[in-house]
């Protein structure tokens, strides 16, 4: 993912277009359906564990988020110690059917922003949720099931 200049593409094809005024009607309920699944994952972590090893898990706000996507931070010194990075845990998810996704990269390390001057090191707390955060999969189609299926990989991953 890189950013070389300012700028973007703001509207939807028809098609896109169509299908997201398709599911419109359906939104609160798909948010319902999210909020419940993300519940799901808070009871399914195993708090010691996560405590143990900091991996941190999103704020648990079930009025104001929609839950569009649930994120961990992983825990970079305890991957460290074993020789890996986020990518060998998308990797070891992956090998179990589990898609991942990374989202939120520290933006000043894009191209564009590098040339206006910003640097690593500058905001710091920002490269390091850009270099951990692991999006899991929320989607209202999945089941507590998926749910299980998804921490318990991920858990996996994390004892090596």
């Amino acid at each position: 993912m890189e950013v070389e200049r300012v700028g973007g593409k703001y509207n939807l094809t028809d098609v896109a277009a169509r299908v997201g005024l398709g599911q419109l009607p359906h939104l609160e309920s798909f948010t319902q359906t999210r909020r419940a699944l993300a519940r799901h994952y808070f009871d399914c972590f195993d708090a010691a564990f996560l405590n143990d090893i900091d991996c941190r898990l999103p704020v648990a706000d079930f009025t104001q988020s929609n839950w569009h996507m649930f994120q961990v931070i992983l825990p970079e010194a305890h991957l460290a110690k074993r020789g890996m990075k986020r990518a060998g845990v998308m990797a070891a998810l992956a090998d179990r059917g589990v898609g991942t996704g990374v989202h939120y990269p520290a933006l000043h390390l894009f191209a564009l922003y590098r040339r206006l001057g910003w640097k690593e090191g500058d905001f710091p707390h920002a490269e390091y949720a850009g270099r951990n955060t692991l999006t899991l999969p929320l989607f209202p189609t999945m089941t507590n099931g998926d749910v299980e299926r998804v921490v318990d990989s991920l858990q996996a991953a994390l004892r090596g």
